[in-house]
């Protein structure tokens, strides 16, 4: 019998004619005694035999994969906008919680044709840009904005931001903005609403190459956490159209005197305007910009006063407008478009015959210089007036389309609407314009309440419809030669600022009586 080596075996036990080697580990091997096979009728076991197959194999089922792990700090709140060139740059805007996060950047490139869907999403992308981030004001967040730049207008930009450590936003595509024919979507007054979620997904059929907000945002209202609610519900909206937006009379309740309006001013990116801002970051409450022979001016009209910008404001307007009505003289521009919150002239109940003080604080200046659109929000209706000057019809004035329906609510209207207005609408709604050489048409589209008592009002699952049309016509030469004047000099144009102050702050007080 061979001997068990060292360590190997724990001992020899007797089992009648068999010997079992025991090792360490417990396993047996039979040892066969002098006298041959073993005490019954079992065949001597064969070494090294083979046990034999198990018949019908069972496979192991493959390990579970590991659950992903979630993204540390995903990018939410997506939206593009102008910070400098039109034409050649798009600054992306984005949030990630927490007060760190890892170095952000976003990731472009221009394709040269269309994509199918998947490979928009899945394609590597070729550059990109650090982002420059600042705490968001209000929340456990930090804002982040990226610019692009150097990009060719003929093509079309796509894009995502994040990090790799922290996760990515999904990718998003934005055709570039054809020279000739353009279009771009003017709406205020939107919310959190089902009735909001309804105007965005009837913005998006509509497909537009600007977004125009014409105030009243999120009605976070001080309740800093609404505007993350309101950036995820427009995301599909304003991460996928160049977005402009001018301030409200609700924004100017986030923060109090000089801090009114900081979520406005921290969460959006606009450029800086002709002279020295007051804001210490780059959401500026008014300013310029060009799209194509199109020029626009945003302005507060005064819904943030308490920040000691008004005055600025009015000198920029002043000098801004000067310099287009002479462009336009020159051929360089069709058309001035003004966006802000507050309407000069109004219907809704309650509100009319029309705000005088803001009349007193701005229209003369519009007048001056000859702009062609006023666009504004902040009573909830829509309401579109003739080409006008004073409360007057004139084939010189401008032409106001108010569509404070965005969502947050349905107004009703005075039984006779004045002889300015040439279309009124009780709803929900947009407003849609095509841009061509020598004319804007406007089409609103909106959708009606089931009924117009206080509580079927607010109520809105009907269709959305064309309910107005209109054409605004690029200016004659002599019409443009009388607009294009010189800008007063700021003392002549401020003398009476005491009273604009008063009135304005009036004016505000005011409007909050028929707020919600």
């Amino acid at each position: 019998m061979p001997k068990a080596t060292e360590g190997e075996a724990s001992g020899l036990i007797n089992n009648g004619r068999r010997l079992f080697l025991l090792g360490v580990a417990g396993t047996a091997v039979v040892l066969t005694g002098c006298g041959g096979g073993g005490g019954g009728d079992a065949p001597a076991a064969t070494p090294n035999q083979p046990s034999p197959p198990d018949p019908d194999p069972q496979p192991e089922p493959p390990p579970e994969p590991p659950a992903p792990q979630p993204d540390s700090h995903p990018p939410r709140g997506l939206h593009v906008s102008l910070e400098d060139s039109t034409r050649r740059t798009r600054t992306v805007t984005w949030f990630s919680d927490g007060s760190e996060a890892p170095d952000q950047r976003l990731e472009y490139d221009q394709p040269e044709a269309d994509w199918d869907a998947e490979t928009v999403q899945s394609r590597p992308f070729l550059k990109w840009v650090y982002a420059r981030s600042e705490p968001t004001f209000g929340v456990d967040a930090l804002t982040h904005r990226a610019m692009a730049p150097a990009l060719d207008p003929g093509r079309p930009f796509r894009y995502r931001v994040g990090s790799p450590e922290g996760g990515w936003s999904r990718v998003y595509w934005l055709a570039p903005i054809d020279t000739q024919r353009w279009t771009f979507t003017h709406l205020g007054d939107h919310g959190i609403s089902e009735r909001a979620k309804r105007v965005v997904d009837e913005s998006l059929q509509h497909p537009s190459d600007l977004l125009l907000l014409a105030g009243d945002l999120s009605y976070a209202n001080g309740e800093q956490p609404i505007w993350d609610q309101w950036f995820d519900l427009a995301e599909p909206l304003l991460a996928s159209t160049v977005t402009m937006a001018a301030p409200g009379n609700h924004e100017a309740k986030d923060g109090e005197g000089l801090t009114a309006g900081k979520a406005f001013k921290s969460r959006l990116t606009h450029p800086d305007p002709l002279l020295n801002n007051l804001n210490d970051n780059p959401g500026s409450t008014y300013y310029p910009f060009d799209i194509n022979r199109v020029h626009f001016f945003v302005s507060s009209a005064g819904a943030l006063i308490d920040d000691f910008s008004l005055a600025e404001e009015l000198i920029n307007l002043e000098i801004d407008l000067a310099k287009a009505a002479l462009r336009r003289l020159r051929g360089e521009i069709d058309f001035i478009v003004l966006m802000q919150h507050y309407p000069i002239w109004t219907d809704q109940l309650g509100r009319s015959p029309a705000n005088f003080a803001l009349v007193t604080l701005q229209e003369n200046i519009l007048l001056r210089y000859g702009v062609d659109l006023l666009l504004v929000g902040h009573d909830h209706v829509y309401q579109r007036s003739h080409p006008m000057a004073y409360g007057f019809r004139s084939p010189l004035g401008y032409v106001q389309v108010m569509a404070g329906t965005g969502g947050q609510s349905v107004r009703l209207f005075d039984e006779a609407p004045q002889d300015w207005s040439a279309s009124q609408f009780m709803g929900i709604g947009l407003v849609h314009y095509q841009v061509e050489p020598g004319r804007i048409t406007g089409e609103f589209w909106g959708a009606a309440p089931e009924g117009l008592d206080d509580d079927s009002r607010q109520t809105v699952t009907g269709p959305f419809q064309r309910h107005d049309r209109f054409v605004v016509e690029k200016r004659g030469f002599l019409a443009c030669r009388d607009c294009a004047l010189p800008a007063r000099t700021p003392a002549e144009l401020l003398a009476d600022y005491p009273e604009i102050v008063a009135d304005t702050r009036r004016r505000n007080h005011l409007a909050l009586e028929h707020c919600g």
